[in-house]
């Protein structure tokens, strides 16, 4: 009898460590992007809280943004076919550009167009995660780039 109580506890022991090692691997579910507000105690403040989480600050507002990135993108003019890249622009829900668009080295200044780029796909993915949108998942296949007509352009890859 002794035996066998002193084999449950060790058992009990050991199985107590493996749950204390799986909780400290779980991972944390993520923040709410505004405290939780149940309607039916607090109507008015579940509303205003609603209206606060839809509302955005100038530096978030996200076709100010893409118009920025456009504007620093120009026309994508360029001398030569290494001038010419390729960048995902916007944010697909699912995760991954929501398309891509053709820039131009010419003028020296891809590092601000890649900014400006960078800044617009972060407001559309916080706007995408804040309005909780869905998408289809489909992943946009990254397409080529041509020098045409002294313009850079996007070239469609039919290898798909």
């Amino acid at each position: 009898m002794k035996y066998q109580l002193a084999l449950m506890v060790l058992l009990l022991g050991v199985s107590g460590c493996q749950q204390g090692q799986a909780a400290n691997t779980e991972q944390l579910a993520p923040e709410p992007l505004v405290e939780a507000i149940d309607p039916q105690q607090d109507p008015i403040a579940a509303v205003k809280a609603k209206e606060k989480q839809m509302t955005l600050t100038a530096d978030q507002d996200v076709d100010v943004l893409r118009r920025q990135a456009l504007s620093a993108i120009g026309d994508a003019s360029a001398d030569d076919n290494n001038q010419c890249r390729i960048a995902g622009f916007g944010h697909k829900p699912c995760g991954g550009p929501a398309q891509y668009v053709a820039y131009s080295t010419k003028g020296g200044n891809e590092a601000e167009i890649l900014k400006k780029i960078a800044a617009y796909n972060a407001a559309a993915q916080a706007e995408n995660m804040r309005l909780g949108r869905m998408s289809d998942c489909a992943v946009v296949p990254k397409p080529a780039v041509e020098l045409s007509d002294g313009q850079c352009k996007l070239v469609k890859n039919n290898s798909y």
